[in-house]
């Protein structure tokens, strides 16, 4: 999947409606819709599986005036260039992290580039089912009122919702340092640990900003709604999350 983007659009945003929608073959509907947004953006405006196909909308959206930007399958974050971290320790001068499998890595403080918090939304389906009991006049009347009710059972699918905080660590060239709210354990926080995972995680996130001050700190993935307006109508945070993180990493660190 390859993606194309624009970004550092201008406040008035309805001026690029006629020339969004002539880079895309969209109607001018399409494009008024997807600009109606706040902020600059990134928000992705085309999907494909062919590169070339990408390259030329990109290179006729910047011919139209935009800010527009690639993405290619192999710069979406993946598990081949993160580095999950289970364990970590705030030393003087570096981060020291462990994985689930015992891999460690330090980074300097100073060497912090961007930190990137959001919340990952994962979707589970299950069938359930349930039984219910209905006041039932057939039987009240058959047993001269002595059963009212009959029990009847129904099969549900059921979706509920997890909602997991994380923050990516960008240092330089090195692996995508990945902290995930619930995988993370605390201990090494001593005196400083608090109550719950939530605070535990929120002064982790702090700390690392005070410990490197100069980091671009970007938290707009935190709401679903942010990261459905950057992904637009064509990709669901539930799904492609990581195209949000990976776009939005990307344009940040070109700055």
């Amino acid at each position: 999947m390859h993606i194309a983007a624009i970004h550092n659009l201008p406040d008035n945003k309805d001026e690029l409606a006629n020339a969004l929608a002539a880079a895309l073959g969209a109607t001018l509907y399409e494009a008024r819709s997807r600009l109606r947004v706040q902020g600059k953006g990134p928000l992705v405006v085309s999907v494909s599986g062919e590169r070339d196909a990408v390259e030329k909308v990109v290179k006729k959206l910047q011919s139209s005036g935009f800010d527009a930007i690639a993405l290619d399958q192999d710069e979406i974050e993946s598990g081949s260039n993160q580095f999950n971290v289970k364990k970590f320790r705030l030393d003087d001068e570096e981060l020291v992290v462990e994985s689930a499998g015992g891999r460690s890595l330090a980074v300097e403080y100073r060497g912090i580039d961007l930190i990137l918090r959001g919340t990952c939304i994962a979707l589970r389906s299950e069938t359930r089912s349930v039984k219910e009991r209905k006041f039932n006049i057939g039987r009240a009347a058959l047993s001269s009122g002595l059963i009212l009710t009959k029990t009847t059972k129904t099969t549900r699918q059921v979706t509920t919702e997890d909602r997991q905080g994380f923050f990516n660590l960008y240092s330089g060239n090195r692996l995508t340092l990945v902290f995930r709210e619930n995988d993370l354990i605390y201990d090494s926080l001593g005196s400083a640990l608090k109550p719950s995972r939530a605070a535990n995680f929120a002064y982790l996130s702090a700390e690392l900003r005070q410990r490197q001050p100069d980091a671009v700190f970007d938290d707009r993935l935190l709401r679903r709604a942010e990261q459905a307006i950057l992904l637009g109508p064509l990709l669901s945070p539930e799904e492609s999350l990581e195209v949000a993180i990976s776009l939005l990493a990307k344009i940040l660190r070109q700055r």
